[in-house]
């Protein structure tokens, strides 16, 4: 299906057109010049410019140019007042600021007596003519109008021109952080800067820490672009919201919203599960069935109700304190309860049909031949392949009942539900066969927020503000019907944060702000279920239990295709905290505006302990397929679940945690001038300074770099070994044992796990005023992506990144060790624990006692030196990572149109280089790989074939004398405890790792153009709308074609799509009082007081990525003909035989993407209407309904791209995205 996006961008346009480092600033500024009526300066002309909703003013004086300049005013509404000896006083009114704008006003006198004045009564131009930025404000009534999920504004930053957005549009509350955070522009290189008041709001991971409730906000900003020194610490969006301040007037609001999940649109397989379970009652003659399932729902029930009340004004305390035009305060209090159906995305799992769960598979073989199941037992050398192994098939894919005989199986069989969803057709491979529709997916949050604004005097402002968050959830809990609270998923957080702010006036031409900050997120596991089924409980030893302590939990099982049993370890919180401060000094003199600045940010993660205290066996076909390599493709289902039977696992470990505290400083300075050169041209002249250092753990509790060249204990000893025993394809002289682990802290290495660095960012931008509304503006600058604990750290969780790919876990090992068990070093043959030929599983004594008398592995700290990680397999981070490094560049034109309409055109580039990518240290040279389109299974038979260990443990005996504690290590370490070894591992570089990769590798690059087209119309006659067009090109150099590369690949990113098209508005219909119609009687109180409001966002999927494979037609093909879901594109010329596809090392031969072949679009309405009813003066009830996804429209999941599946090019699932969605909403105004 081709789609024609010429035409979707002209109707929708058609249809439309009848803080710095850290944080953006988000008060904004007023200025201009005065001039007499012969267009000469005034200097010394007395300017108040003056807060029309608090009263407050500041007092300015023109200096000899003319020139006045407000600054860290607060959004609202202002007057500017002018008064010069000789002159009639001027007064203009109607100013409106938004968040973090400038503001011209442009001030000519008229020859008269200070008593006489002149009234004029307009808005500021909506021209930006003395900077260059790019994005959107949105003022409080777009924040509080627009149909958005749970009113969180958060989600408004995708309405902004040049946002990029890679996600679908899920269910969202306003404590969903990952949702709220997946925007990015120019290639998503790094992250976004969130900011409430100018201070941080940046949570873990590089999301947001707080995403507000619409009442609690002012205003909003987003941009995508800005040159001003001042904009630092990303390479991404800054994204600033404006809470609201108290005025002189008593205002607030009570909102209540709610839905109820029978209003909803129910999901397309949800439904498609409903109508094939009636259709098959009915086919089978059981009519009383199907009539009862036609009365059911199609989807479980659930709710949500979420309050919100605010309130502000004066401070008063009366007798005691009068706060009327100096003391201000603004409290909010937010949260809801949801109580709800699960996402579409979160529904699907695959478990054992109920024939598989009593040993019987036959229903795999009608799939394939992969799912042919193999007795482990029967193992032998294989005749035909010496170094080979091979096993005789089970009969019938029927295990009997005397091979099950793993103790944990019949405790953890009775936790799965029955399967609801196995395919009609018994061909198909029985995946997502189990819908947890039914289970919970409930939210529960509180958030607190209050403001106080002192302005002691024109000279002397002052603002502190402070909030605080909590979030609980009970979600995931696919066995809910099972066991209760098993699988219970919820990420709790907490937030709390807080910042102080004063600015000093000095005089008109100098000022001072200084400001401090504080934000803290916590989020973790909190669950107790699992606490109750110790080891002990569930066919373990009782010795497991013992080791675990008070952290003892049912053991995870992870059995490969199925969904995993229990959670990976032990709950744990982690904090992720942000402590910062600045200071800024803005001087004006003559036509130049000079600011300096410092700010600085600490930021520290603190967490650990728990994690694996009861163990994990991992199952898959390593002892059920027909060779001990791939030679014959063997599948995952019915493999691994008739291995968990026989208590066969492929790996058992469990492991000791200890505690981290890490922490990573930040500081820069700027100096920016804006010089005016002439009335109609300014040049914006900024240089950052920034310096960020490496992160510390506190008590060096971490591993850092690979030392490539280290000579080792087993370098000589284990090439002596390989001499005696060398393979074919490499000489003795040339294999090589160098390279080890250091530890920060240890000898001459450095305790920052990565380098220090300086950056300097140039910018420079210039706007000039072609004509009266005409502006042209451009501007080019660098900026680096920042790199911290927050987005870096000890947690696995570090790779679940919104918004960004480059986050890493780092490595505590000596600090934080396993214990792995392997049962057999020779597939079989021999078993190391057990003995399955008597009926004795390995899982039986998992952790056997060894020679040394001891089960587990203890944290030993930094005492293995180089050898820490060798046998392990490792994946490090780069120790000489650079920030990643983008320059930007924008060329545009804006012309007003009348008063209120405003187009602005761009151009806007990008280069980004030192982009982190992880690169494969330990890859195979190219000329061993196999090539060609015909499956070449000597390449592999060869490069698998089981050869001589030279790192066998029996080799290193001198080292129980010399290095009593490596060669302890080195005997729970299953690759040096194997007499052999699969060829291919000593012909890479450093075998002695068993797999090595450097992360954040800086070598890759990210380019894009963008053309930006968009519209605005600000509120003006009853309406208002923004319509915005990108068309973007995106190529990045983010991935290596073949592990043996020597430098990345170009292809088009997935990372923003190639059209993008959004639109936003609010329409007062002009009926009722007040309005153009209708606007006197009885029929205009009825129709009168309606507003409705829409959303649009309209863009391509991701392109489709896809594995090796053989392919044999004409690419172009591949994308044509009719698109179904059950056929996503054409599948023809694709080898399906799992038989003859790509053996092991067979280079790529398909390419990673077909240009054009895409998952589902977003094509996206959301609208609502809403009712005023007027109660009095300043008293105001709205209800409103919103309809999210007006159209009901189903976002579907990318199709299997994997040609051996019987499900190949078809979609299977739907994407976390909602159908039609409703809320109620009634809100009381004061």
């Amino acid at each position: 299906m081709q789609t024609n996006y010429t035409g979707k961008v002209f109707v929708l346009c058609l249809a439309f057109s009848a803080l710095p480092a850290w944080g953006q600033e988000t008060r904004g500024v007023i200025f201009g010049r005065v001039f007499d009526p012969q267009s000469a300066a005034v200097a010394g002309a007395r300017i108040t410019v003056r807060n029309t909703d608090t009263n407050t003013h500041v007092l300015l004086k023109t200096n000899e140019t003319g020139y006045y300049e407000a600054a860290l005013l607060l959004p609202g509404n202002y007057v500017v007042e002018v008064e010069a000896e000789g002159f009639k006083r001027f007064v203009r009114s109607g100013i409106s600021l938004p968040t973090g704008s400038r503001v011209e006003v442009e001030v000519r006198l008229e020859v008269g007596a200070l008593t006489e004045s002149v009234s004029v009564t307009a808005e500021a131009p909506l021209l930006e003519t003395d900077a260059v930025s790019a994005g959107r404000v949105m003022d409080n009534r777009t924040i509080m109008a627009l149909p958005i999920m749970s009113n969180s504004s958060a989600l408004l930053t995708q309405y902004t021109p040049g946002v990029s957005y890679a996600g679908t549009n899920a269910y969202h509350q306003v404590i969903a952080v990952v949702r709220a955070s997946a925007y990015s522009t120019a290639g998503n290189v790094g992250g976004n800067e969130w900011s409430i008041d100018g201070a941080p709001n940046n949570g873990a991971k590089r999301r947001i820490s707080m995403a507000p409730f619409t009442d609690t906000i002012r205003e909003m900003k987003v941009e995508t672009a800005n040159f001003d020194a001042s904009i630092g610490h990303t390479s991404g969006i800054n994204i600033s919201m404006m809470s609201r301040s108290g005025t002189n007037q008593y205002h607030g609001n009570l909102t209540w919203q709610h839905w109820q999940q029978r209003w909803q649109g129910s999901p397309f397989f949800v439904k498609q599960l409903y109508y094939r379970r009636i259709a098959e009652a009915e086919a089978a003659g059981d009519t009383a069935l199907a009539q009862r399932l036609r009365s059911e729902d199609k989807q479980a029930s659930g709710r949500s109700n979420m309050y919100a009340v605010t309130g502000g004004g004066p401070l008063t305390i009366p007798r005691l304190l009068q706060g009327r035009d100096r003391l201000f305060f603004f409290f909010s209090f937010t949260g809801f309860k949801d109580a709800k159906p699960p996402t579409p995305n979160s529904i699907n799992h695959t478990i054992p049909t109920l024939a598989n769960r009593e040993g019987d598979f036959s229903q795999l073989l009608n799939v394939g031949a992969q799912y042919q199941l193999y007795d482990p037992l029967t193992v032998r050398p294989d005749p035909s392949r010496p170094t080979h192994f091979i096993r005789s098939p089970i009969p019938g894919n029927i295990l009997p009942k005397s091979r099950i005989v793993n103790p944990m199986y019949p405790h953890y069989v009775r936790f799965l539900p029955a399967p609801n969803n196995d395919p009609a057709n018994p061909r198909l491979e029985p995946l997502n066969n189990f819908l947890a529709t039914d289970m919970p997916f409930n939210w529960d949050y509180k958030s607190l927020n209050n403001r106080i604004d002192y302005h002691l005097s024109s000279s002397h402002r002052f603002f502190g503000r402070g909030s605080w968050g909590e979030f609980f959830c009970d979600e995931l809990d696919w066995t809910h019907r099972t066991e209760k609270g098993l699988h219970l998923g919820c990420q709790a957080r907490w937030s709390k944060s807080g910042t102080i702010d004063y600015t000093f006036v000095k005089s008109a031409a100098t000022m001072v702000n200084v400001k401090i900050a504080a934000n803290q997120y916590r989020e973790g596991g909190v669950w107790t279920k699992p606490l109750e089924f110790p080891p002990s409980k569930v066919g373990l030893p009782a010795y497991l239990d013992e080791k675990a302590g008070k952290e003892a939990l049912l053991p995870r099982v992870n059995v490969a295709g199925y969904q995993p049993i229990s959670h990976p370890g032990f709950q744990n919180l982690e904090r992720f905290t942000t402590l910062a401060a600045k200071a800024e000094i803005s001087h004006i003199r003559g036509n130049h505006t000079l600011r300096l600045g410092l700010d600085t940010r600490r930021h520290q993660r603190t967490g650990g302990g728990g994690g694996n205290t009861s163990g994990q066996f991992a199952f898959d076909n390593y002892y059920t397929r027909r060779n001990d390599d791939t030679l014959t493709p063997a599948g995952s289902l019915g493999h691994s679940w008739a291995a968990f039977m026989m208590g066969i696992p492929t790996l058992m470990e469990i492991s000791y945690e200890d505690s981290f505290v890490t922490q990573s400083p930040y500081y820069a300075g700027y100096v920016q001038d804006n010089w005016r050169l002439t009335r109609r041209l300014t040049v914006n002249l900024g240089l950052r300074l920034e310096y960020e250092m490496g992160a510390t753990e506190r008590y060096n509790r971490a591993i850092g770099a690979f030392d490539e060249s280290a000579q080792l204990p087993i370098t000589d000893l284990a090439r002596a070994a390989y001499a005696r025993n060398p393979v074919a394809e490499l000489a003795a002289a040339q294999f090589q044992v160098l390279g080890g682990s250091l530890y920060p802290g240890t000898g001459s290495v450095t305790r920052r796990l990565w380098r220090n660095e300086w950056m300097w960012l140039p910018r420079v931008a210039a706007a000039y005023q072609i004509a009266g509304k005409t502006v042209l503006r451009a501007g080019y600058g660098l900026f680096y992506d920042t790199l911290n604990v927050l987005n870096m750290g000890p947690s696995a969780a570090s790779w679940l990144a919104a918004g960004s790919t480059y986050n890493f876990p780092e490595d505590r090992t000596g600090f934080a060790r396993a214990t792995t068990t392997v049962p057999s070093n020779d597939y079989g043959m021999t078993w190391r624990i057990g003995d399955p030929h008597r009926g004795i599983p390995p899982v039986s004594d998992p952790f056997p006692v060894r020679a040394n008398g001891t089960r587990f592995n203890l944290p030993v700290r930094d005492q293995l030196g180089l050898m820490a990680r060798a046998g392990q397999g490792w994946s490090f981070l780069n120790p000489e990572v650079r920030h990643a490094r983008q320059q930007r560049w924008r060329l545009g034109v804006q012309r007003q149109l009348r008063a209120s309409v405003l187009i602005d055109l761009a151009y806007a580039g990008s280069y980004s280089d030192r982009v982190p990518l992880s690169r494969t240290l330990s890859f195979l040279p190219e000329q061993f790989w196999a090539d060609g389109l015909v499956r070449n299974n000597a390449v592999a038979t060869n490069l698998n074939a089981n050869v001589s260990n030279p790192f066998f443990i029996s080799n290193f005996q001198s080292l129980q004398s010399s290095h009593p504690l490596i060669y302890e290590s080195m005997s729970g370490t299953p690759f040096f405890t194997s007499p052999t070894v699969r060829k291919h591992q000593l012909l890479r570089p450093y075998p002695h790792m068993n797999g090595l990769t450097r992360t954040f590798d800086s070598c890759g690059a990210v380019r894009t153009d963008a053309l930006e087209i968009s519209v605005t119309k600000r509120f003006t006659k009853g309406f208002n709308f923004h319509a915005a067009y990108t068309r973007l090109r995106n190529d990045a150099a983010d991935f290596f074609y073949d592990e043996f590369d020597p430098s990345p690949t170009w292809r088009e990113s997935n990372e923003g799509r190639p059209h993008r098209l959004i639109a936003t508005s609010v329409v007062e219909l002009p009926f009722g009082p007040r309005r153009a119609l209708l606007h006197r009687g009885w029929i205009g109180q009825i129709v009168g007081g309606f507003q409705v409001a829409v959303t649009y966002e309209w863009q391509p999927g991701p392109l489709l990525r896809f594995g090796n494979l053989f392919y044999y037609g004409d690419l172009n093909q591949i994308n044509t003909g009719p698109r179904t879901l059950d056929r996503w594109f054409n599948t023809e010329g694709f080898e399906t035989s799992s038989g003859r596809a790509p053996a092991s090392f067979h280079r790529r031969v398909f390419p990673t993407q077909i240009s054009g072949l895409r998952a589902d679009m977003t094509n996206q309405w959301n609208a609502n209407i809403q009712r005023e009813f007027r109660l009095a003066e300043r008293l105001a009830l709205q209800l409103r309904l919103d309809a999210i996804n007006l159209q009901n429209r189903s976002q579907f999941a990318a199709p299997t791209l994997t040609p051996t599946s019987t499900n190949f090019g078809r979609v299977t699932s739907q994407a976390n995205s909602v159908n039609r969605f409703l809320q109620a909403q009634a809100r009381f105004v004061f």
